[in-house]
């Protein structure tokens, strides 16, 4: 069995991508075995490190497969791109304080239950919550609050009046958001959208922005009331608030985003 020729080397600075770490995971495991057993066949059948060299071939494979599954499973957020990590850490800043973790379903079931709660709500058909309004079935979405917000306690109490049950509490004591902004998961329908912004709003929140979780960052909340993201945000002023007393649909509350978003100057 052959080396590898010195010339074909790893190059640490080219490896940027997760899956060229994993490439370059395995790329090791075989030139290390592949050394071993190479000198050992250079070495007398009787010598002992002859069959220390082939036991340690073996057990690197184990060693080797059982390093790659540390790394995709418990530092698997770690392994994204630089873009998809920033995002990930802009979101949280350090570990939630988890509430209630709803069981992952089936993505098409998902959507047939979603579509079902639209259906209903274009009829009529669901029962009213406390404060007079249709309500909602949040079984699908989970909802995140930061902490550190001023007015978290009444924050906390008009979300449980709204009937909108609250998932996960977040936020790092000293840290708190340069603005407050809702961020809202683009897969959230129009009528949650609007029921988050109808309870939140009024509490002094700067703007509201829409944007994609990433499930390989475990992000697993679809509204995040106070997020660390630093990105572009709709700004809120009475006109949001005008919108919020009617029916709103998706393209209404896009029209409003688009014609109020601002981008802060440190992005």
């Amino acid at each position: 069995m052959g080396i590898l020729p010195l010339d074909q080397k790893i190059q640490p600075h080219k490896v940027t991508k997760p899956i060229q770490l994993l490439a370059a995971w395995m790329v090791g495991l075989i030139v290390t075995n592949a050394t071993f057993l190479a000198t050992a066949t250079y070495l007398s059948p009787s010598a002992w490190e002859r069959g220390a060299l082939v036991i340690a071939a073996i057990v690197n494979v184990p060693l080797f497969i059982g390093a790659l599954f540390l790394l995709q499973t418990r530092f698997r957020a770690e392994l994204q791109e630089d873009h998809f990590y920033s995002e990930y850490l802009s979101k949280k800043t350090a570990s939630l304080i988890r509430v209630d973790k709803n069981v992952v379903q089936d993505s098409r079931l998902e959507a047939l239950e979603r579509d079902a709660t639209r259906s209903k709500l274009i009829r009529g058909e669901d029962e009213k919550s406390s404060n007079g309004l249709v309500k909602l079935d949040w079984s699908n979405w989970r909802v995140a609050l930061n902490q550190l917000h001023p007015r978290f306690d009444e924050l906390r109490e008009a979300l449980r009046s709204a009937d909108i049950p609250l998932a996960e509490i977040f936020g790092n004591e000293g840290n708190s958001p340069n603005e407050w902004v809702i961020s809202l998961s683009n897969s959230l329908p129009a009528y949650h959208k609007a029921a988050i912004l109808r309870v939140v709003v009024p509490f002094e929140f700067e703007g509201f922005s829409f944007w994609d979780p990433i499930e390989e960052a475990d992000e697993t909340e679809d509204v995040y009331i106070g997020s660390y993201g630093n990105g572009s945000f709709a700004r809120i002023d009475d006109k949001l608030q005008q919108l919020l007393e009617k029916d709103v649909e998706e393209v209404d509350l896009r029209h409003y985003y688009s014609r109020h978003v601002v981008i802060p100057s440190d992005v």
